[in-house]
């Protein structure tokens, strides 16, 4: 029940005191009205405490679609080298077979020419020479001809057995090639469940946003809390150290880089609800794209928040901050120093929006600046 309507059953109540005697309004009729409207501050809490709910459920579900997802990029680079090594194996074992044929062949050669000078009786092949140095030669030659068989035979177990070695190389990385594919099609499956029991979850949350109004309040009390949350980031890292070298944030203005390429579909300044207004923008981009820091820093906040979903804060120095909202997966890590063009995230949905885009802010002592004019044309 929004409060525009427990406002309007007070003014029925204030009409009712004021005007009593003339319509003559007993006790119960009082009673009456104050208990519907305890009744509807009951729903009204019941609703927040069911939203409440539904909001860590989100948050568990999206934390492990987080992790699914990067899992499932790593087994999707695991199972590329995979089938790279796979089929560089099998081109070695092709090059091998046709050294062995051409191995093969020259030995069959030398089993003629043994198999035609062997037809003569060797004992009489040296007798019919009358000339010693004659005799020298055709023992030479004979010995020739069973080095070069004996040296080719061995070639050729060799062969076979560095086939063979090829063969059980190729069967093991055809085992971790399958292996990695049942992994690859479990983590699938594992993040379209996820995916699933979110839309569910995110029906019901829809379900519990009524009326503006109540959006409106959801909205402030995020701010409130994002505002807290920054006033103790800003504590706590403002005693920090800049690591030498670099350079001042307040310097690099119209020279960052954006966080993401995509669509800028909301700017700074532009109505969200109500009075309130955009603090960032928001830019549409394929799920996955990773996201990279703007300037140098230092990693004040990387997990869950609420309404924004898996978020990056950036401490840059000076009082100045960038926050990276809505991600995917989150790579870095609370307290991790980070360059210009470090990849931080992957773009997502989290949160409980339903297309994948970043949201995207710079703060000065807390207070929200427009992002374009830090940004490069």
């Amino acid at each position: 029940m929004s409060v525009s309507k427990i406002f309007l059953i007070y003014i029925c109540l204030t009409w009712l005191v004021t005007n009593a005697w003339a319509a003559e309004a007993t006790v119960e009729q009082l009673q009456q009205l104050d208990a519907r409207i305890e009744a509807l501050q009951a729903q009204m809490h019941d609703t927040r405490s069911e939203y409440g709910r539904l909001q860590r459920l989100l948050q568990s579900r999206e934390e492990e679609m987080g992790t699914a997802a990067e899992r499932l990029e790593t087994l999707n680079e695991e199972l590329t080298d995979a089938k790279r090594a796979l089929t560089d194996l099998q081109d070695k074992q092709t090059v091998q077979f046709k050294q062995l044929q051409m191995q093969r062949q020259i030995l069959a050669q030398q089993i003629r020419a043994a198999y035609s000078v062997g037809r003569q009786d060797y004992l009489k092949l040296l007798l019919n020479q009358q000339d010693p140095f004659a005799i020298g030669r055709v023992l030479t030659y004979y010995q020739y001809i069973n080095r070069a068989r004996v040296q080719q035979i061995v070639h050729i177990k060799d062969a076979l057995l560095h086939l063979q070695t090829l063969q059980q190389a190729i069967n093991q990385e055809t085992t971790s090639l399958d292996e990695l594919i049942t992994k690859q099609a479990s983590k699938k499956q594992e993040f379209d469940l996820n995916f699933s029991e979110r839309q569910r979850i995110l029906e019901q949350l829809a379900n519990t946003l009524e009326s503006q109004d109540k959006e409106l309040k959801r909205l402030q009390e995020d701010k409130h809390q994002l505002q807290a949350l920054l006033g103790t980031l800003e504590e706590t890292f403002k005693d920090v150290p800049q690591p030498p070298g670099q350079q001042t944030f307040a310097k690099l203005q119209g020279q960052l880089p954006y966080p993401v390429s995509g669509k800028l579909i909301k700017r700074f300044g532009e109505q969200l609800v109500n009075t309130l207004k955009w603090q960032g923008v928001l830019i549409t981009a394929n799920a996955g794209e990773k996201v990279q820091a703007i300037a140098d820093g230092r990693v004040a906040f990387a997990q869950w928040f609420r309404n924004l979903g898996l978020l990056v804060i950036i401490d840059h120095g000076k009082g100045y901050m960038s926050l990276y909202a809505h991600n995917q997966s989150l790579y870095a890590k609370t307290g991790d120093w980070v360059k210009a063009g470090d990849i931080i995230a992957s773009v997502g949905n989290s949160g409980g929006h339903d297309k994948p885009a970043l949201y995207f802010e710079i703060r000065r002592q807390g207070v929200p600046v427009n992002p374009l004019l830090w940004l490069q044309n």
